[in-house]
């Protein structure tokens, strides 16, 4: 048993009296808190659309579904991720490639990425969209995505399951897009979907929430347990194009549409005087039953309110952990890049464990002899016998180093002081 895991929900009597309400109403489903859930979770983020849907992973799905992904198209992700990143391509039929992660950050290093799309690109084969992984709460190199997004024509799905809360920083030129080319085209986006494009050429920096850029076609977040905040489980998927969300919204339940306006069979849906049927309503596309319940958005809407709390609480963790093992031998930390408010959904150490003498198999162990839980976060997909052949390990170097040396510790807003010291103390301790 671990008494200080590695992740923990924190529920308070706000949450508890939240569902509780929600038990004594008329709805425990399709009521009127998701829409309300959705609404608050866009202004949190700074975007103009918020579908709200039963899980991370289900989000990744939509959003596949939702920019017409399928067979025939390729998908690039990073190495280093949760498996649902790449899976989400394979549910619609495409094919899943992988590129290398940033020593450094963790996240997908942008060279690794253009290497693979223009070698697929003068092979004929080029990729048709691409998934980029916030690690751990770090944002990747957004600008450096939005250019290549735009230079190779991709469809891009930003997975913000890790970033909730994280921001960065645009250099000048990348404001409201990803360049000049970009610009034109976000233009376009936010003119057809009624949003607004902050203007490129302001000539000063800006700091973007993660999920306000209008570049990636969507962003996406999970609302696990461990994550920032949770509906049990949940997630949303975030886009600044109107159809784009419609049509996220009608795949999420059953491929249903109830707007009169866009039935195909008006003779069946309207009475000879043109009046609708009250009855009537047209599955349009094969969708899924991906909603969130009001139980669910209930819970959400207390969590969102105490999302500043749990960002500063995390950020205080990882600061203390920063401040007393930097400079311990074996262990290093991943870099934040400048520009970047990191989100700390893990607080990721790389140990030298060959090098002190012992296996990441006996530190977890010992550590959990002490009651501090542990984790791995995340054998490289290619790894998995699922995926195994989509990618040679050594063509991976970056995300097998990271790999083998990888150890999430504990981190979760109600951890107190007293914990974090014994975290402290402990991995010294087992590490000598």
């Amino acid at each position: 048993m671990t008494d200080i895991p590695y992740g923990r929900q924190q529920i308070g009597e706000d949450e508890i009296a939240a569902v509780v309400e929600v038990l004594r109403s008329d709805f425990l489903t399709q009521g009127p808190l998701v829409e309300r859930f959705e609404e608050a979770f866009a202004r949190t983020v700074g975007a103009p659309y918020a579908v709200a849907c039963s899980s991370g992973t289900a989000a990744l799905h939509l959003a596949a579904l939702a920019a017409g992904l399928g067979p025939g198209d390729r998908v690039l992700v990073p190495a280093i991720t949760f498996v649902a990143s790449a899976n989400a391509g394979r549910f619609v039929g495409a094919e899943v490639a992988f590129a290398d992660i940033d020593g450094d950050d963790l996240t997908l290093s942008p060279a690794a990425a253009e290497a693979v799309l223009e070698q697929a690109r003068r092979a004929g084969r080029p990729f048709r969209a691409l998934v980029t992984v916030d690690l751990a709460g770090h944002p990747c190199d957004m600008a450096a995505f939005g250019r290549l997004a735009d230079a190779y024509g991709l469809i891009w799905i930003a997975d913000a399951c890790h970033a909730l809360g994280a921001t960065w920083t645009a250099p000048a030129r990348n404001q409201g897009s990803s360049g000049e080319s970009a610009s034109g085209q976000a233009s376009a986006r936010s003119q057809e979907s009624g949003s607004e494009t902050v203007a490129a050429g302001s000539g000063q920096a800006r700091e973007w929430r993660i999920g306000e850029w209008p570049r990636p076609d969507f962003t996406v977040f999970s609302f696990h347990p461990v994550k920032h905040i949770t509906t049990g489980e949940g997630g949303m998927v975030v886009t600044h194009d109107a159809r784009r969300a419609a049509r996220v919204r009608r795949l999420r339940s059953h491929g249903i549409v109830r707007d009169p306006e866009q039935f195909v069979f008006r003779e069946e849906a309207c009475e000879p005087g043109g009046q609708v049927n009250p009855w009537y309503y047209e599955v349009q596309a094969l969708g899924f039953n991906y909603r969130l319940t009001e139980l669910q958005s209930a819970l959400g809407l207390v969590q969102l309110r105490r999302l500043p709390a749990f960002l500063a609480r995390r950020r205080a963790i990882a600061d203390r952990y920063r401040r007393e093992l930097t400079g311990h031998p074996g262990i290093r930390f991943p870099v934040v890049r400048p520009g970047c408010q990191h989100a700390w959904h893990l607080a990721i150490v790389r140990i030298d464990y060959a090098g002190l003498g012992t296996t990441r198999g006996q530190v977890m162990r010992r550590l959990r002899e002490r009651g501090i839980g542990t984790q791995v976060h995340y054998i490289p997909v290619p790894m998995m016998p699922f995926y195994a052949g989509s990618a040679l390990m050594a063509e991976l170097p970056h995300a097998l180093g990271y790999y083998r040396e990888a150890l999430s510790l504990p981190i979760f807003p109600g951890m107190g002081e007293a914990e974090v010291a014994r975290v402290i103390e402990a991995l010294r301790e087992v590490l000598g």
